[in-house]
């Protein structure tokens, strides 16, 4: 009984940053926002990159159970288009830049380029892969 009031008081204090994200989220223009990567990457033979992703968030449990998982990295490839925004991803360029370099890899496709790569950083966002550095400062 002791420990009711303590998850409700954890819960709130998740549910404040949410809403604090939310908010710098929804106040910041897009394009000026920084990604950063939340995971590390392996590049393949054609120069495709391969998001490593820990099976076990938690590192005690995952030195626990390490010697006993074969692999403790889901591997997610990413296509040709996904590779260059994810090598573009660095923390330091914004979403406007990554646009931009983007357009001129693939200068074949402009016209939807803006909102493919948008639209692709953000799945990342919401997928847990990335960051922002305007919510890491906060």
């Amino acid at each position: 009984m002791d420990s009711f009031p303590k998850l409700i008081f954890k819960y709130k204090i998740v549910i404040v940053s949410f809403l604090k994200r939310r908010k710098i989220l929804k106040s910041a223009n897009t394009l000026d926002l920084h990604p950063v990567k939340n995971y590390s990457e392996e590049l393949d033979s054609d120069g495709m990159v391969r998001v490593l992703v820990p099976k076990i968030k938690n590192h005690f449990i995952r030195k626990v159970f390490d010697k006993y998982i074969k692999n403790i990295f889901i591997k997610v490839k990413l296509d040709k288009y996904g590779s260059e925004v994810w090598k573009n991803i660095d923390g330091i360029k914004d979403v406007d830049t990554i646009v931009k370099d983007m357009s001129k890899n693939f200068s074949s496709e402009t016209s939807e380029i803006e909102s493919r790569t948008i639209n692709f950083i953000f799945l990342l966002y919401q997928q847990g892969f990335i960051t922002f550095n305007e919510l890491k400062n906060k």
